[in-house]
């Protein structure tokens, strides 16, 4: 899927609350500066370094 352009396509989620909605997010929580990811629900998992 696309990301949409909509203002509110993505909501702010507080870090305490990952481990209850996202919990499969966690583990990349701990990259290093820099690095980015996206995960989506049919098991798609990327992750890279962006430079600057």
């Amino acid at each position: 899927g696309e990301c949409s352009d909509a203002a509110d396509f993505f909501k702010p989620l507080h870090i305490e609350h990952i481990k209850d909605f996202f919990p499969h997010v966690e583990k990349y929580l701990a990259l290093s500066p820099n690095h980015k990811f996206i995960v989506d629900r049919n098991g798609y998992e990327d992750v890279w370094v962006e430079n600057e």
